[in-house]
């Protein structure tokens, strides 16, 4: 019998036995969890534990069998149990010792069938030290698994039950319930700048605000992975968004800020506004936004059918941003950015200051002289663009009787 011959007769003979070395190692670890509360030991752990058991005895076994010592990796079903473990708050020194006995005991039923089925002590000999040899390796390594997995399981569930408490807490400060503000670490009687991020790149909006007021920003994840954000920024600052003017963003991402508040009541007005922020950014496509940026669109937003018949009723047939036949909704919008400048809203549309002039005239035909110079149409007009992404984004028919029709 040669020693591979040997270790393959050993490990298929130990496999043959996996059911009385689980009960053995199962009463062992009773032993081996001495001291961890009947809390820790869920359910969920008791199952996992079992399955890690049987997929370890097999893996190792295997291993052996193969007299190999590369590469090896901890089963899936060990590194569940260890993260649960970790979950649980069972100490990682327990879940290393619960390791060690589950081996020791399989070593015993490894010299037991060694013994039964080599007669040759020479060879049994030989054997037994290829076959330790693996069995110490895998169990190093698995080992060395272990005790990653567990460490970074635990840092990411800290963090996690951190961020938990301070969203329960957020929530009852914009309720209006007492809190323990101590769960935040961050001063709430300062000037705060609020901002609402999602998608990528999340952790370069907080190391850009953080560098730009030179402290720690407040982060809390809220369930949609949606990320809120609080900055102190003190009155010696310069404005947020000259300070964070070179902020870039990955392609989906999108930040919206609040406005700069004061105290706990500032706090959270920040916030509602940074949330109202990123409502309007949504709907008109935005990366940045600055809620002073779109304070009408964010008021408006309250109530849509309201803003939808406004709209309707100031443009009246002049039609909307997306509708391709018409661009005397555009012509107007640069018009009046323009101070009524038709060169100037000409340059801006690259076209004919004659054709501005043109379009003002069908535009009077259409809406009468006085609802040319009405002051509610520059306002109608932006708020058009809401309006507009609303019909894409809601699919609305081109006939919808709550929507401006298209110029003829």
């Amino acid at each position: 019998m040669t020693i591979e011959e040997g270790l393959v007769e050993l490990s298929i003979a130990v496999k043959a036995r996996i059911p009385e070395i689980y009960d053995c190692i199962r009463a062992r670890l009773q032993y081996a969890y001495e001291g961890i509360s009947p809390a820790m030991r869920n359910s969920s752990l008791t199952s996992a534990e079992s399955e890690t058991v049987v997929a370890s005895l097999r893996d190792v076994l295997e291993y052996i069998g193969q007299d190999r010592v590369g590469d090896v990796r901890a089963s899936n079903e060990t590194l569940r149990e260890v993260q649960l473990a970790a979950r649980a708050g069972v100490d990682l020194q327990h879940l290393l010792k619960g390791s060690r006995a589950a081996q020791a005991a399989l070593w015993e039923f490894v010299l037991e069938e060694a013994h039964r089925i080599i007669a040759d002590p020479v060879q049994r000999s030989k054997v037994l030290r290829h076959a330790s040899a693996s069995h110490f390796a895998w169990n190093d390594k698995v080992s060395a698994s272990i005790i990653e997995t567990y460490q970074m399981e635990s840092t990411s569930f800290s963090r996690q039950s951190q961020n938990r408490r301070k969203l329960s807490t957020l929530r009852a400060l914009l309720a209006g319930l007492p809190i323990d503000s101590t769960v935040f670490s961050y001063n709430l009687s300062g000037r705060h700048l609020a901002a609402v991020v999602s998608g990528e790149g999340i952790d370069s909006v907080v190391r850009t605000l953080g560098s730009a007021a030179r402290i720690r920003p407040l982060v809390i994840t809220a369930e949609d992975e949606t990320v809120y954000i609080w900055i102190e920024w003190s009155s010696r600052m310069p404005a947020p968004q000259e300070a964070v003017r070179d902020l870039t963003l990955a392609k989906g991402a999108r930040v919206s800020f609040g406005t700069v508040s004061e105290g706990l009541e500032g706090f959270a007005n920040s916030h509602r506004r940074a949330l109202e922020s990123d409502s309007v950014a949504q709907k008109l496509g935005r990366q940045i936004t600055w809620y002073d940026d779109v304070m009408l669109e964010a008021l408006a937003m309250r109530d849509l059918a309201a803003v939808t018949a406004f709209v309707s009723d100031e443009l009246g047939d002049l039609g909307l941003h997306q509708d391709p036949p018409s661009r005397l909704v555009e012509t107007l919008e640069a018009y009046f950015a323009s101070g009524q400048n038709a060169a100037t809203a000409a340059s801006r549309l690259g076209v004919h200051s004659r054709t501005i002039a043109y379009r003002l005239k069908i535009i009077e035909g259409k809406i009468g002289a006085a609802g040319l110079l009405r002051d509610e149409l520059p306002v109608a007009i932006r708020l058009s663009r809401m309006i507009d992404a609303m019909k894409l984004e809601l699919g609305v028919a081109e006939d919808s009787p709550g929507l401006p029709l298209p110029a003829h």
